[in-house]
């Protein structure tokens, strides 16, 4: 009789942890976020002088990597136009974007040679012209549409731009800007995206945004100059893995230098739970000390 009661007692037990165990893996899925096909990302510099995007899914993946390549004559350069200086490369041409996703995270990397903390400038605010704020989007909406109901998110990845938030990390419920205005580039009143289409063409470049459809960035006017975030809610804190040359830790994912020719490289990578957003799902950890609590009790009334 003892014996069969011990073992009942063993047996509930043992449900408990399973139970505990089951809970844990739902929620491990629960607090898990994918990039689905059609998930884009895009970017522009703050002058709006150049910009490229990247869609999840468009073309084949090397290594777990999916790479988008720019046009390489499109990026204004004021009074070189689409070029530069003799021996001297142009600042405002972007060569392209990659993006991994790994069990936990995802790593984006942006090439061009725009260094991370911008290109002097004397006229313009803060006296440089660099990078635009990084957005993406996984609702499968155009940009502005994916803005105006709360989806759309945004990385600030450069402390030295004309953002609207001041902490570099990753951020949901994005609503974007231009610094156009202050950083000398193609305003609304220049035109926004469709001046900056139409210099380039004058000068007989071929304007591209890697894998970015012009309609996405669409507006009804066609002078869409959107390149900074205004405001958002914090998720997560980003780490690099590159500030401009190629390292060993972003080697190590499988990165090819050999499709993005730029003279920097901007590597960074986040946790990809943090787009999951709020849920009511408890964390593991929780749950393991909820478990362990009635494991306690449970062993006590034996």
């Amino acid at each position: 009789m003892l014996k069969a009661i011990r073992s009942g007692k063993v047996s509930n037990l043992l449900k408990i942890v399973a139970v505990a165990a089951g809970i844990i893996c739902i929620t491990g899925s629960a607090n898990a976020a994918s990039l689905t096909r059609g998930t884009t990302f895009n970017t522009f510099v703050e002058c709006f002088n150049d910009g490229v995007g990247l869609v999840i899914g468009q073309n084949s993946t090397i290594n777990g990597w999916q790479y988008a390549f720019d046009s390489n004559s499109d990026g204004v350069n004021g009074m070189w136009g689409i070029g530069a200086a003799a021996g001297q490369r142009n600042p405002y041409d972007i060569f392209g974007m990659a993006v991994k996703e790994t069990a936990d995270s995802i790593i984006v990397v942006l090439n061009g040679n725009m260094p991370l903390t911008g290109s002097p400038e004397a006229s313009v605010a803060s006296g440089q012209i660099g990078w635009g704020d990084l957005f993406f989007n996984l609702s499968g909406q155009d940009f502005a549409s994916a803005m105006n109901s709360g989806d759309l998110f945004g990385i600030r990845f450069s402390d030295v731009n004309a953002s609207g938030i001041s902490k570099l990390g990753v951020y949901g419920g994005v609503q974007a800007k231009t610094v156009t205005d202050i950083k000398n580039g193609y305003t609304t009143a220049a035109g926004g995206i469709s001046g900056y289409e139409n210099y380039v063409t004058r000068l007989g470049g071929t304007v591209g945004y890697g894998d970015l459809s012009r309609s996405y960035l669409g507006t009804k006017d066609g002078k869409f100059n959107l390149n900074a975030i205004a405001s958002g809610n914090f998720l997560t804190d980003i780490t690099f893995l590159a500030k401009g040359d190629v390292t060993p830790q972003l080697l190590a994912t499988g990165y090819d230098t050999k499709n993005l020719a730029g003279a920097h490289t901007i590597a960074f990578k986040f946790n990809q739970s943090a787009l999951s957003g709020s849920t009511s799902v408890p964390e593991p950890s929780s749950i393991i000390s909820l478990a362990a609590i009635g494991l306690a009790i449970a062993c006590c009334k034996q």
